[in-house]
């Protein structure tokens, strides 16, 4: 029996402005203008954007204040990643409930972060922030599921680490419906292409077929569970790396990803750093 239901217009972002965003024909003589327009409509979109812009990770030394100006320096490929930030920080925002913070949306970051690194590690660096925007978003029905419903998803919490089962078997004991249905419907509700079913509605466990960026995130996911940080439990060196050799990764990849200062690097990130002091 389902006991909770998911209001995909109840979001703190407007799902239809990040839509557009990621829609957008950057071929279109108005391209230029359509995303100053949809930046410029969302407070936190705008906000975030010129926060990044003007962060050590991008400024050149003047302070940038109009959106244009960072449209120009950021190019359309970050400021999508950076609409999808401001859109996932904004749901995040609703709670400061410490547990689904550090479990979730300290996890997405991470995810994000690290997906971007293993596909530039991969030799895929065009795609890397598309591999971002995965690890950002594979979560939103957790969170979608939590901020509207806390109490009940407390209960998924408390029955995860009871008994050691997976969220969304968890999530099925109290909801009627996981965090995979979640992120399936909300990529119909708020007209997100196609492909963020890979990322947000099925489980990240298949990597038969799988392309560069879902490789990036399944492994990201997979790296950061076996340490602890998410809905998993630490595991010896020699488990974390038959995990991601599993994915295809090649022994200097992994040896990478491995080093014990790799996650402590990822927390460096002006990007992590921005996102968890808020």
């Amino acid at each position: 029996m389902i006991r909770g239901k998911i209001d995909f217009k109840s979001v703190p972002v407007q799902a239809g402005v990040i839509s557009d965003i990621i829609n957008l024909d950057i071929e279109s003589s108005d391209y230029f203008q359509r995303l100053d327009d949809l930046i410029g409509a969302d407070q936190g979109v705008a906000s975030l954007v010129l926060r990044v812009v003007n962060s050590p990770l991008y400024s050149r030394g003047n302070k940038v204040a109009t959106i244009p100006l960072a449209i120009s320096l950021l190019g359309y490929s970050v400021l999508r990643s950076l609409a999808l930030l401001a859109f996932s920080r904004s749901l995040f925002s609703e709670t400061r409930h410490e547990a689904f913070r550090l479990h979730i949306w300290q996890h997405s970051l991470l995810a994000a972060i690290a997906s971007q690194r293993i596909c530039l590690g991969l030799g895929e660096a065009r795609n890397g922030d598309e591999a971002f925007i995965a690890g950002l978003m594979h979560d939103i029905g957790k969170v979608l599921m939590f901020t509207q419903h806390p109490d009940l998803y407390q209960q998924v919490f408390e029955h995860m680490l009871a008994t050691g089962c997976t969220a969304a078997q968890a999530e099925q004991k109290y909801f009627g419906f996981d965090h995979y249905q979640v992120g399936a419907d909300a990529v119909k509700a708020w007209h997100l292409p196609d492909r963020f079913n890979a990322y947000m509605g099925v489980e990240l466990t298949q990597s038969e077929g799988a392309d560069a960026i879902l490789t990036s995130l399944m492994a990201a996911n997979a790296l950061l569970k076996s340490a602890g940080i998410g809905a998993g439990e630490a595991e010896a060196p020699d488990a974390r790396r038959a995990r991601l050799r599993a994915f295809g990764l090649d022994d200097a990849l992994c040896d990478s990803l491995l080093q014990e200062d790799f996650i402590d690097s990822l927390r460096e990130s002006e990007i992590y750093k921005l996102c968890m002091s808020t």
